[in-house]
Formats: C-alpha cells, sequence, structure tokens
C-alpha cells in the first residue's frame, strides 16, 4: 500500500522585537510538507527593515535538534548573504556567530532547510536562531514533522515532546507530535494546583505565557487532547 508522508514547519515564536527594533518579521509560524525522498523541507521567515536605512544583524543558532541525526539540516542561510552548511565550523553549535545587512527599502528571508528522506514517521526536527539588531533580539524556531496520514493519537513519549527555555521565566514554547491531537495544555505547581490552562490551537506547537505572579519553583506541564485525556506530562524550572 503507498503510504503518504506529511511534514510540518514551524517557525516558533519572537521573544524580544518591539517597537524599538530595526527590523520586523513577518510571521511566528511557518508550515510546509515533506511529501517525498529528495526533495527538502524549506522553511522561511522574512526580515524588513523598519525604517529606509541598512539594518545590519547578526545571528547564532540558539539550539537544534535532529532527532538523534534521523533528519539532516543541510543549509541556514541568511537575508541577502551566505548560506551555511551543517558542516560549517560552529553552526550548530552557536559557537560562531554570522552577521547580515538588509537592505533598507528591502526584504530578506532565514531560510533553513530540513531533509527528512532517513527519518522515521512521527519524528520532528527543530533549529532554534537567535537573531539580533544591536538593541532588540529575537528567537525564530524552525521545525520539519514526518507523520504519517491516519495515525491515531498516543502517548506522547519523551522524543514527541519539547519544551523550552527550560529553566524558563516568563513563557515557555511547547512543541509536539501534529498526530497527538492536543486540545489543551495545563501548569500545575507541586501541590496539584491548576496555575493556569491554556487552549491550544496550532497542531504543532504552543507559547504559554505565565501568569505574572507566578513564585518560582518546579512545576507540572500536562499536555490533554481533545478528548481530555492526559497524553504527556512534563516537568519545568521556573526562576
Amino acid at each position: 500500500m503507498k503510504r503518504i508522508f506529511y511534514a510540518a514547519s514551524v517557525i516558533c515564536s519572537l521573544f524580544a522585537v518591539n517597537a524599538n527594533a530595526q527590523y520586523t518579521l513577518d510571521k511566528d509560524t511557518s508550515k510546509g510538507n515533506w511529501g517525498a525522498v529528495g526533495y527538502m523541507v524549506e522553511t522561511k521567515i522574512k526580515v524588513t527593515p523598519t525604517g529606509s536605512g541598512d539594518v545590519s544583524l547578526s545571528w547564532s543558532v540558539n539550539s537544534y535538534s535532529d532527532a538523534g541525526g534521523a533528519w539532516k539540516i543541510p543549509s541556514v542561510c541568511e537575508p541577502f548573504g551566505s548560506c551555511y552548511s551543517n558542516t560549517t565550523p560552529g553552526l550548530l553549535s552557536g559557537s560562531t556567530s554570522f552577521n547580515c545587512t538588509v537592505p533598507g527599502g528591502a526584504s530578506g528571508y532565514y531560510d533553513i532547510s530540513f531533509d527528512g528522506d532517513a527519518a522515521p514517521v512521527n519524528s520532528y526536527a527543530y533549529l532554534v536562531l537567535n537573531v539580533s539588531d544591536g538593541s532588540t533580539s529575537s528567537k525564530p524556531v524552525f521545525i520539519a514533522y514526518k507523520t504519517a496520514a491516519g495515525v491515531s493519537t498516543v502517548m506522547l513519549k519523551d522524543a514527541d515532546v519539547n519544551i523550552f527555555p527550560n529553566p524558563a521565566s516568563n513563557y515557555i514554547d511547547v512543541i509536539y507530535n501534529p498526530a497527538a491531537d492536543v486540545k489543551t495544555i495545563t501548569l500545575y505547581n507541586l501541590i496539584g494546583k491548576a496555575v493556569n490552562v491554556y487552549k491550544v490551537t496550532d497542531k504543532s506547537s504552543a507559547r504559554c505565557e505565565f501568569p505574572a505572579d507566578m513564585p518560582s519553583g518546579i512545576y507540572i506541564v500536562r499536555i490533554a487532547d481533545s478528548k481530555g485525556s492526559i497524553i504527556a506530562t512534563r516537568k519545568i524550572t521556573h526562576q
């Protein structure tokens, strides 16, 4: 029987782009499909200067996961600049920073490709960038999924859920397998009291902002599907 695979690519959220930033990003989430051997999952996010002058950006890889090497990240391309392969010294470790310039009145793209040919079904990879104009910064997250059609909801394994940052200060981003039918994420303290409930609309990721008065400490994150069944439980630290 012919098997059909799908992939989704998500560009996760901007941490600190504000009114004083010299640039904007056109979106915080982007999705694509991995459909056949030999085709990359390509993810892009547009960078546009907020004024007429050129904007100089510095960037590096904040973190990444390739599902134990099953996924490949062939290239990371900067706006109006170079593309770097995964063999570029310091690229994936984040120990090397890169610089690029976006001309005033123009736009460019951060473009990251993923190769899921050898990746198992129901796996994903992600890469987080740190982008700064010198005064403000953002951390777009690029994610590629590979899922089989008609997969039923199952208990999410450790590899199916990523929560970051952890420890966290103001929020967490939760990334999960899109086949899991996630609908709610609940944050509990250690005595079992619900601190906040987050309704999920995205099939593969959610940002959970902490209440302003939430004390520092250890918390439990419980992920539930559309039937209300708990399909994953994780521990985080709020600092």
